[in-house]
């Protein structure tokens, strides 16, 4: 797990520039409440809903020149960068870890471990919830891994589309926010990266 753990720090460490990147559009029909934007690069935002989503395939190069992929699920156009943590939290309660790539991350990466999806099966999961907003896109992605390691999200994987349609339907279905919000902030808020230096 720990070397599995170290790719996904990789991975969303954005400013390493050593990923070949492949995007595959797998929705094309925007659901949710479409809110207007004065941003040209995301004209519309959704509501409990998105745009659309893709997976995007990163290709790792490892030290002995060996590929490595892992695939991320990315909801585009989303309202809110942090729909899939705020999905999280509302199924599964408070994260078990926060990854920062970057020691001064003011957004962390959120990590639910061994956790159960799928209430008429008992396999667990491991689920890296992520977004972002810029002036070029608003996304909200997960990275799930099974109880034996197996990326979720890869294109052999037998149950990837039932875990699409989860994360799909559980952003319709978000409430408001407010208790996942409330404990967020007091975590990113209480974080001290000085304290990590020394």
């Amino acid at each position: 797990m720990a070397y599995r753990f170290a790719f996904i720090l990789i991975l969303f460490s954005f400013s390493l520039k050593s990923f070949a990147q492949n995007i595959k559009i797998n929705k094309e029909k925007s659901v949710g409440s479409a809110q207007k934007t004065y941003n040209p690069n995301t004209p519309f935002i959704y509501k409990k809903g998105f745009k659309n989503y893709n997976i995007l395939t990163k290709q790792i190069v490892k030290k002995n020149n060996d590929t490595t992929e892992l695939n991320e699920l990315k909801f585009n156009a989303v309202l809110s960068a942090m729909y899939t943590k705020q999905l999280m939290y509302e199924k599964f309660g408070k994260w078990s870890k926060e990854v920062r790539p970057n020691i001064d991350e003011s957004h962390p990466i959120l990590v639910w471990e061994k956790v159960k999806l799928f209430e008429n099966e008992d396999k667990r999961y491991s689920v890296f919830a992520n977004g972002d907003e810029n002036w070029n896109e608003i996304y909200a992605s997960v990275l799930v891994f099974d109880e034996n390691n197996n990326d979720c999200l890869s294109t052999s994987y037998p149950n990837k589309e039932k875990i699409i349609e989860y994360f799909s339907n559980g952003i319709r279905g978000l409430s408001d926010g407010k208790d996942f919000y409330k404990i967020y902030w007091q975590s990113v808020n209480s974080y001290n990266s000085n304290k990590i230096i020394k």
